[in-house]
């Protein structure tokens, strides 16, 4: 008797409730909307504490998972609550309209979960915010049913050029397929730069696969988004013919450069830490990009070279095929001076410096009878030029100074 008043009492309450509703059951979903995102906003709180006390991650990984947690916790809890909300809403009002608000609050709360997670994943990067706002967007329209009205308006809208005509729904469809191809093109681009730098390749080989692979990627990324705005790419032999003639004269010198560029790579003649002297500026190369070659000057300064100045000027590579550096220092004594002695204590400082090297070995020799005295050039080489020739130079001549003082020679006075 107990269970068959029970079976009485469940339709007398279910009929209570709903008597309590209009027709539509907009008041129940409404409701159980609300009690759904209450208890996913607790439940999440419950969860996340739970999880982080009994969750033992290494600190090298407690930051991610600290931001899956803050980021998808309480959107998942939502979906799951409002899936539920959903379920109750059925068994009340089985009639398709009835829970039609909940379903597209499990839309909306989709959309959150799967923005929450591209965020997470581009770390939060422009294009992540961008792909965002255009599925807010969409659901928005899709679940108020203005998105085939708003798609069929913009196909209306259409700009013709000759035979040739393009809607601003292709012009959307483009420019959306445009920025995320192009974010995806970068994205492989720097992780095939990251492997690429892995590998055993040469510097100039690594630079140079960079490089085509790059531009391989962003130019498929654009012919990809030509051909979704309904773009015919057979049209574009005459954009290429455009092309050839605006390079042939406006963009002559960056098409210059980045050949140059090219052409530097597959010549190995300057690689990355080679010390240059272009003109009057001298350095490292610290970046070969494809336009300019960075090189890092003894004052600090960055100095950006165009590519092509370093094919057809004069370049003096002091490390092309070894580090070795010679070091002259001339200095005049006078004509009562003993020659001999000289050379000899400016053979011995030059010997007494940690970086002189004994092959080929220091020579002092005569180099010019002037009217002030008699000119005396030192020469000694170091292994290294980079671990620098001004340094080393400056410390020899005081040696020399130093040793010509206690030998009593005298230097040539300057008029």
């Amino acid at each position: 008797m107990a269970k068959s008043h029970d079976k009485d009492l469940l339709p007398v309450a279910k009929n209570t409730v709903l008597s309590l509703l209009d027709d539509s059951g907009v008041d129940l979903q409404l409701f159980l909307s609300l009690i759904a995102f209450i208890a996913a906003f607790l439940g999440s709180i419950v969860i996340e504490r739970v999880i982080r006390r009994k969750l033992k991650v290494s600190p090298k990984y407690a930051d991610i998972i600290n931001s899956i947690i803050s980021s998808v916790l309480l959107p998942f809890m939502v979906i799951m609550s409002l899936v539920a909300a959903s379920w109750i809403t059925a068994a009340l009002m089985p009639v398709l309209q009835a829970h039609i608000i909940i379903a597209s609050l499990v839309k909306i709360a989709l959309v959150w979960l799967i923005a929450s997670c591209l965020l997470l994943i581009a770390h939060r990067h422009f294009i992540a915010y961008f792909i965002n706002f255009i599925m807010l967007v969409m659901t928005l329209l899709s679940v108020t049913g203005l998105l085939a009205p708003t798609l069929d308006s913009l196909s209306r809208i259409a700009f013709n050029m000759g035979k040739f005509s393009i809607s601003l729904l292709d012009v959307v469809k483009g420019i959306f397929t445009l920025v995320i191809l192009f974010w995806g093109a970068g994205a492989l681009s720097k992780s095939g730069e990251n492997w690429l730098k892995r590998s055993h390749l040469s510097f100039n080989a690594r630079e140079l696969a960079i490089k085509f692979l790059r531009i391989t990627l962003y130019f498929l990324a654009f012919l990809f988004s030509l051909t979704e705005m309904g773009v015919d790419l057979t049209a574009l032999t005459v954009f290429g013919g455009a092309l050839a003639v605006a390079l042939g004269f406006g963009l002559q010198k960056i098409t210059s450069n980045f050949l140059s560029g090219i052409i530097l790579l597959f010549e190995k003649a300057i690689e990355a830490g080679d010390l240059i002297e272009v003109g009057t500026e001298k350095g490292w190369v610290r970046q070969m990009a494809i336009r300019h070659t960075l090189i890092e000057t003894f004052d600090g300064r960055e100095v950006l070279i165009p590519n092509e100045d370093l094919i057809i000027g004069k370049v003096t590579n002091w490390t092309y095929t070894n580090t070795r550096g010679r070091i002259d220092i001339t200095v005049t004594v006078t004509y009562d001076a003993d020659v001999e002695l000289a050379q000899k204590l400016m053979i011995e400082a030059a010997k007494s410096h940690p970086l002189c090297i004994s092959e080929p070995h220091p020579a002092a020799n005569v180099r010019e009878f002037i009217d002030r005295g008699i000119q005396i050039m030192l020469v000694f080489w170091i292994p290294d030029v980079t671990q620098g020739m001004v340094s080393s130079k400056s410390q020899v001549m005081v040696k020399v100074i130093h040793a010509f003082r206690a030998a009593g020679i005298k230097f040539a006075q300057v008029n």
